[in-house]
């Protein structure tokens, strides 16, 4: 499995997204205006004669949840001496063997155009970029003929660690 230890590490979390911190305020803002209007002041929400153990319950999920999100979801970028991990924070991990490598690419165009970017969920597809606020990345094409680009915030460290670790050595030094 290799070593338990990895030669290199990068977090992006997500609350650098302009997109995510403006969902967590307004819920947030919505959860904690629930729990004061409807149990505080036990005031109806429109139409609607909401029980207080519900709104507290809603209230709470709303005002609390989306603030420990905010705090925790980050991309985590491993390099290991056989495989590159990458746990998505929203989606679960990815693991890329080096030896199924045969092409390490740095990337530092723009990569949001030409890839199906990849926050949640799983898809299979032939390019698949894992990234949260960087249009740059290391580009993996593995034997298979996928690809995956691995957004960076240093994709010149990412790509030396990987070409460390990588079986095949280093580009310029295939024939």
């Amino acid at each position: 499995m290799g070593e338990s230890t990895p030669t290199y590490r990068e977090e992006q979390f997500y609350r650098a997204l302009p997109p995510f911190t403006l969902l967590t305020v307004v819920a947030t803002l919505f959860g904690w205006f629930l729990i004061v209007w409807v149990v505080g002041l036990g005031r109806p929400l429109g139409a609607l004669d909401m029980p207080k153990w519900l709104a507290l319950v809603l209230g709470l999920g709303f005002g609390v949840i989306p603030l420990l999100a905010y705090g925790r979801l980050r991309m985590l970028t491993e390099v290991y001496s056989d495989h590159v991990a990458v746990m998505n924070g929203m989606s679960g991990r990815l693991r890329l063997p080096l030896a199924d490598v045969i092409e390490v690419v740095v990337r530092t165009d723009d990569i949001r155009d030409d890839y199906n970017v990849r926050n949640l969920g799983r898809l299979t597809t032939t390019r698949t970029a894992y990234n949260v606020t960087t249009p740059s990345g290391v580009q993996l094409t593995m034997r298979d003929g996928r690809q995956f680009l691995i957004g960076s915030l240093r994709p010149d460290e990412l790509e030396a660690a990987i070409q460390t670790a990588w079986p095949n050595g280093r580009a310029g030094d295939l024939a």
